[in-house]
């Protein structure tokens, strides 16, 4: 495996994964076809694209994108026509070094629209060879353009034989760090890891067997601050019992993310908070049915929020953001693209106009400490 350097010399410990800047990597890389779940969003200051989800590999794989980069997008190549150019990283979950995408989308290759404003889009890209090694995990269509990703729930033993018999997954109240419980939505919670076996597995998975994890700024400071985040504690030993499951890529929620400030001569760049837990949002109480192995909500049960928090990754308080999930003015809009409206025509439309100020917000409400 390849091995991290710190150019800036500034760390206070090694990350625990990181993506290498593509070089002159001979035939080691190829091109693909494939499908590219995303959103548009909106912060104060900039407009860019989210990407959920790849699919690719004959529609059979998942990645899950950890970092990704702003589109450059390119309008009018031919009458009408319109491209988005853009970078993201993605690798199995367990892999430390994760590997560059660049992926290109075409205005006339929306497959489909989703009732909260994602889209996807047939995408092209260049990547690794063997490609297939560094997925998420296996998906398949679902027969109506959506994909169903295999995905896992870990629990005791006692509950698996529980939900098994029942046929419901309760959905659970608590926040993303585990810690605090919200009041206006519960989440199914899964992740792409079939077993729990480590500490770096419960980390994954924003748990610990202390309770704390610990992340770093990323700034041109000296030395870079350090935060221990109090998180779930727990075991390896309390995740015996892995419940796999078919789960719609419509049901799951866009995961928080962090903006990592511009340092020296290296961009600003994003990142995916916890690109392995993936939650299904619903009412509060509400429970997630079983029919086989896939999951199902209804309709009326569904709950979802039109932002994501995006942690200034350069400060103490943006790294805890997306965790807390308290109300804060550091979040991504999540704009409500329709039928009607194309991605690259609302952009054109409102280039250089304020797209966040007036919104009237849901924010996600926390019981009270």
């Amino acid at each position: 495996m390849a091995q991290f350097r710190d150019s800036w010399g500034n760390l206070a410990g090694l990350p625990s994964r990181w993506s290498s800047t593509i070089g002159l990597q001979g035939n080691s890389r190829r091109a693909y076809e494939g499908f590219l779940k995303l959103r548009l969003g909106h912060s104060e200051g900039r407009s860019y694209l989210v990407p959920d989800v790849l699919i690719a590999v004959g529609g059979y794989r998942f990645f899950l994108p950890t970092f990704f980069g702003p589109p450059l997008l390119s309008f009018n190549i031919e009458p009408g026509r319109h491209f988005a150019d853009f970078n993201l990283d993605v690798g199995h979950p367990r892999t430390t070094k994760r590997e560059r995408l660049v992926v290109r989308i075409r205005s006339e290759d929306r497959v489909r629209v989703y009732d909260d404003g994602a889209q996807i889009y047939r995408c092209t890209f260049e990547g690794p060879r063997a490609l297939a090694s560094f997925a998420s995990g296996l998906c398949s269509p679902d027969g109506g353009g959506d994909f169903l990703l295999q995905l896992y729930h870990h629990t005791t033993p006692a509950n698996a034989r529980n939900i098994k018999s029942s046929g419901e997954l309760w959905s659970s109240a608590w926040n993303l760090a585990g810690t605090r419980k919200l009041t206006n939505i519960a989440y199914g919670y899964f992740t792409t890891l079939s077993e729990i076996q480590s500490e770096e597995d419960l980390r994954t998975i924003a748990m610990a067997s202390q309770g704390t994890i610990q992340f770093q700024t990323t700034s041109g400071r000296l030395r870079e601050e350090v935060l221990s985040l109090k998180v779930y504690r727990d075991t390896t030993r309390d995740r015996t019992a892995a419940l796999a499951f078919s789960v719609s890529s419509e049901l799951i929620a866009p995961a928080h993310l962090y903006v990592h400030p511009p340092v020296g001569r290296e961009p600003a760049y994003f990142e995916v908070v916890c690109p392995d837990i993936l939650r299904v949002g619903v009412l509060p109480k509400a429970k997630l049915r079983l029919s086989s192995s896939q999951i199902g909500v209804e309709q009326l049960e569904i709950k979802a929020f039109d932002y994501v928090i995006i942690g200034d990754a350069g400060t103490l308080d943006g790294l805890a953001a997306p965790f807390d999930e308290e109300e804060t003015k550091q979040i991504t809009h999540l704009e409500k693209i329709t039928l009607e409206t194309d991605l690259f025509d609302f952009w054109l439309a409102n280039q250089n106009t304020d797209l966040v100020s007036g919104r009237n917000t849901d924010f996600r409400q926390l019981e009270k400490t």
